[in-house]
């Protein structure tokens, strides 16, 4: 810190004091170092309460099959589910109705715009699937989907009939 003194003819002394423009910048340098660490030691406790809350919480979730009279009852894997609810791109049950894409008359589904354009311009043959029971061509728009409970992925079959034979065939 610096003082000086001036005087003026019939006046009182005046003393200026200017402080150091380095000093204010070292203390303003620290007090923005201690915020920042203080601001990582509450963020790094956060996380670890979410964490330990999240792992309660699977815990909590996990059950156990129910049981009735010593036989593990079973589900029922498939079930035939509407084609505006299919993503006919990437052949997921969406559980939601899908944005239908009218190509030639015949009206298509798809999740997103690059499903849009993918099936508007047949990419990959993608209007198409294959019946899983005899490997033919099946037209989506007009296939029955069955979808596979537990991976949400979905099969197309040219009937209702054969729809039902894949499920019976397949029933855990």
């Amino acid at each position: 810190m610096k003082q000086r003194s001036f005087k003026q003819k019939n006046q009182k002394t005046i003393v200026l004091t200017a402080e150091n423009p380095i000093g204010r910048i070292l203390k303003l340098s620290i007090s923005i170092l201690v915020l920042l660490v203080a601001f990582l030691i509450f963020i790094s406790c956060s996380d670890k309460k979410k964490q330990k809350a999240e792992t309660a919480t699977l815990t909590v979730t996990k059950t156990k099959p129910i049981q009735t009279n010593s036989t593990v009852s079973s589900q029922v894997t498939y079930e035939i589910v509407p084609n505006e609810k299919v993503c006919m791109v990437n052949d997921r049950f969406m559980g939601v109705k899908q944005i239908p894409i009218d190509v030639d008359g015949t009206t298509y589904f798809g999740c997103c715009q690059g499903c849009v354009e993918k099936l508007q311009k047949n990419i990959d043959d993608v209007r198409f699937g294959s019946n899983p029971l005899n490997d033919k061509k099946v037209d989506k728009a007009s296939a029955v989907i069955v979808q596979d409970k537990g991976n949400g992925s979905v099969f197309y079959f040219a009937s209702k009939e054969d729809a039902q034979d894949f499920i019976s065939k397949n029933k855990a």
